[in-house]
């Protein structure tokens, strides 16, 4: 993704599910700027936003980097801090058990994106200032929804499993879910709309 502040341009932010990083590429030249690494693979195109870039990746973290020489400014945990962290394998990897494979989108200043796969363990979208990082809302309660899975008429229990890059459709978050139909939640205060798989 090209950077749209004018002292970053031409540079090209680049994900990396193989060395689990970000670099950051001069488009004149090729050249790396910078890369930086995370704790787990980074599956998503990062979005780059007046002097920052922001990333998620399958350690569980959303990442917001200086643009300009990458270096850390802020990281957020997506599963909630009484959530002591589990790893597990994924695709040959050490994953959290939380992944962030809900990709990030930015709006009127606000970053969002989801953690979390497998409904049993927990899944939680959250709405963070993207300047500070601070929660504007986190919805931690869309793991289990009764009435969400009415396969061949029998009512069972399921839940929201982000997959994909979130988007923002007039005052709705859009929660791709793999598979499974995707989930809307309000945009101002995380609130899950009438939820069913398909």
């Amino acid at each position: 993704i090209s950077s749209s502040v004018s002292p970053l341009q031409p540079t090209m932010f680049v994900p990396s599910m193989i060395s689990e990083s970000v670099t950051a590429l001069d488009t004149a030249t090729g050249e790396p700027r910078w890369q930086f690494f995370a704790e787990g693979p980074v599956r998503f195109a990062p979005v780059a936003w007046k002097d920052n870039v922001y990333f998620v990746s399958d350690d569980g973290h959303l990442y917001c980097l200086d643009a300009a020489g990458g270096k850390r400014r802020w990281k957020f945990r997506g599963a909630p801090a009484d959530r002591k962290e589990r790893t597990l394998l994924g695709n040959g990897r050490l994953i959290s058990l939380w992944p962030a494979r809900g990709g990030p989108v930015l709006h009127n200043g606000v970053i969002y994106f989801a953690a979390g796969l497998w409904p049993a363990y927990g899944i939680f979208v959250h709405a963070l200032n993207a300047e500070s990082g601070k929660v504007i809302w986190s919805n931690t309660d869309s793991e289990h929804l009764p009435g969400a899975n009415e396969d061949h008429g029998i009512d069972t229990l399921a839940g929201l499993a982000p997959q994909g890059y979130l988007a923002v459709v007039g005052d709705k978050l859009v929660v791709p879910c793999g598979a499974q139909l995707p989930a809307f939640l309000d945009l101002a205060t995380g609130k899950l709309a009438p939820y069913h798989m398909g």
